[in-house]
């Protein structure tokens, strides 16, 4: 994952496993770029929920939102945002990372998520 410094500046990488240990070395685990995603049906406004597998990190086995990750380094088309590009909303980075899990995880084509039809809502930190 990309590991951040508070300023929101990618400083480094570290495993998923790693940034989300809780220790009392690290009580907030390390501050890292992720995203989450809700898939409305246009038709219909019903969100899509998945039921996250048993083997993940975090949360296996929970009803979550449509999909959950992180974008990567070294990815093509790349998923690194700048803290100006997170800071006005131009995420394309992290939409891309978006639409690669969402295919990963739930074999949806790019072809039916278009990249400009992701809205980015917020930045938050939460522990």
């Amino acid at each position: 994952v990309l590991v951040l410094d508070a300023e929101d500046n990618v400083i480094g990488s570290a495993s998923k496993r790693t940034s989300h240990e809780f220790t009392k070395e690290q009580p907030r685990g390390i501050l890292h770029r992720a995203f989450s995603v809700f898939l409305f049906d246009e038709s219909t406004g019903e969100l899509l929920l998945q039921k996250r597998a048993s083997t993940k990190i975090t949360f296996p086995n929970v009803w979550t939102n449509t999909c959950c990750s992180h974008p990567l380094h070294g990815m093509e088309p790349r998923e690194v945002d700048t803290p100006a590009d997170v800071a006005n909303g131009t995420t394309m980075g992290v939409k891309h990372a978006a639409i690669r899990k969402l295919y990963h995880e739930l074999g949806i084509p790019a072809s039916e998520v278009p990249v400009e039809k992701f809205k980015f809502l917020t930045r938050l930190h939460y522990w």
